[in-house]
This record gives C-alpha cells, structure tokens and sequence, in this order.
C-alpha cells in the first residue's frame, strides 16, 4: 500500500512538471496571459465597494506587497471561535512535540493534521469570511479560490531549511496569503519577513528557494536591511502578503516556538491548479457547517470541481 501510493505520486509529480514546462513556453504563456486579461475585464464590471479601511490594505498590497494589522483591528466575525480552536490545535499539537520525534512526520515543519483539525471547523471557516474574499478579489482582479490553511508550529531551533529560506511561491503569477500569529512574535520568534523589492521584475525569476547568501550572488548585489520587512507582533496579528511575487521566509527562530495559521486564496481559476496543494481539511470535512455559507464563500471553496476534467486529473491529491 504504501510503496503503491508512493508510486502514484511520484508519476503525478512528474506529470505536473511536464505540463508546467509546457505551460511555461512563451507561446503557452501570452494564450494564459491574454485568457486572464479577458477575465479581469469581464471583473471591472462588477462592482465591489470596499470600506476605506480594507481599500488601504488592497493599497498597500498593491504598493508594497504586505500590510501588517491586528484582529481586533478588523473586528471580523468569527474571530474569537477561530481563536479558540486555534488555541485548542496549539495544544494538541504541543502534546506530540512533547511526546517526542516518532510522534512527527517532520520535525523541521510540524503541521497540525486532520486528527486535530477536522472537529474544529470555525479555522476554516474563518478563512472565507466574505470581507476577506472582496479584499483578496480586489487586489487579484478576480474571483477567488480559497486554498485552506497551513497550521504551523515552528521550533526555536534556529534551523535554516525549508519556509525558512527565502523562496516564492508558484500556485500562481499573484497569491495572497493571510498570516495570523497565535502567540506573541519578536525579532527571535521566527517572524514572517518579505524582501519589498520585486527582485526579478521585468524577468523570468530564480524560482528555487535559496539562503540570503546565494540569494545574494543569484540577483548580483546585496539586499539591503532597509528592503527586508520583518513582521514581528503580539499575538492576534495578521499579515496580508502576495507570497508569488516576492520573496519570504519565516525567519529562522532561535527564542522561541511560534505558532502561526496560514490562510491561502488564488485567482478563480489558478494558472496552476496542478500546483495548489489540497488542503488538510476541507469543506468535505465539514458538510454540516455549509448553511453557514453563501454561494461566494461555496464556490471559493469549492473551485476544484470546476476545473476543466483534465486538470482534475492532475490536482494534488
């Protein structure tokens, strides 16, 4: 069974680069760029008014790429049940680091799973509140696709491999994702930092993830402090950041442990569907919640049935 699903991935993985590497042609990529450019037009004709308030971090994304607030700043709905969960998944998953290295699959990338995440579906949920959909559509210029979340729980270990390296993230040409610390997060924490400066514009980018070093000689010049943004804050802060078009880590931690939830939206369609991760959990894990929703917030969610059936075939499963 397990060298039977092992298999299966792997010729899946090497299916997704095959179709990447065609996709990624120069003919293949004006037909996606000018297919996208049609939709994000149709898009200017629908009206979505924003509060002066969510308009300044569509700004700021705009801008700089990253905007930085609190949760009791944005006063959405669902944030103390999200909370409470949160802080329910932060213990649970303490207990495994607790029991030892055999209780993780990846010491250096501890995750929350299914087991303590399924019966807590107000995270999810959280994640496609309506506010934060508009805001996400406003800064991507088209309907989104609600990718789940990531519940990570970074040790203080001062490792440099992996999120902790500078890289960009591939789903797509632009991505959101919106960070919530569950812990408070200073300089030695393992805060979010985000290099504000669009390192390969006008150029196809060194898309492997690389440290500051190589980084470094890859560009041809040093990286100033002053282009770096380091997020620290207490907890309940929340970072609004394009992950695709420009470079960040979680800066390595050597204080202390943090916690932090990851939520992920793309374009409605992605360009790359066959790269966006299915989720931990889903809105198939949580069938008795979807009253709760509307149809914006189902079809976000519910975007891989609406692939074309060939993508289907190649979406991470």
């Amino acid at each position: 069974m397990y060298i039977a699903k092992r298999v299966r991935r792997k010729f899946g993985s090497i299916a997704r680069n095959a179709v990447h590497g065609l996709m990624s042609t120069d003919v293949a990529r004006r037909n996606v760029e000018n297919y996208y450019n049609i939709l994000r037009a149709q898009r200017r004709d629908v009206p979505t008014a924003l509060s002066e308030a969510d308009q300044r971090i569509v700004t700021a994304l705009r801008e700089a790429g990253v905007y930085q607030t609190r949760l009791e700043d944005l006063d959405l709905v669902g944030s103390e049940q999200m909370l409470s969960q949160a802080r329910d998944v932060r213990r649970d998953i303490e207990m495994r680091v607790a029991a030892g290295p055999a209780h993780l699959d990846d010491p250096y990338l501890i995750q929350a799973n299914k087991i303590e995440l399924k019966d807590r579906p107000d995270i999810y949920l959280f994640g496609l509140n309506e506010r934060l959909l508009r805001i996400v559509e406003n800064y991507l210029g088209l309907p989104v696709a609600f990718g789940g979340f990531n519940f990570f729980y970074t040790l203080a270990d001062g490792c440099e491999r992996g999120a902790r390296v500078w890289h960009l993230d591939g789903e797509d040409e632009s991505i959101v994702k919106i960070a919530i610390y569950l812990n408070d997060v200073g300089e030695d924490g393992g805060p979010f930092e985000m290099i504000r400066s669009r390192l390969f514009k006008g150029a196809r980018p060194y898309t492997r993830p690389a440290r500051h070093e190589k980084l470094e000689r890859i560009i041809g010049r040093n990286i100033s402090a002053d282009e770096i943004v380091t997020c620290t804050g207490p907890t309940g802060s929340v970072i609004f950041c394009d992950t695709a078009r420009y470079y960040h880590r979680g800066k390595p931690a050597t204080g202390q442990n943090r916690t932090a939830i990851f939520f992920n939206y793309y374009p409605r369609p992605p360009r790359r569907p066959y790269f966006c991760g299915k989720p931990i959990v889903g809105l198939e894990d949580f069938a008795g919640e979807t009253h709760r929703l509307t149809d914006y917030q189902r079809q976000s969610a519910l975007w891989r049935d609406n692939v074309p059936s060939i993508a289907k075939y190649l979406l991470p499963r």
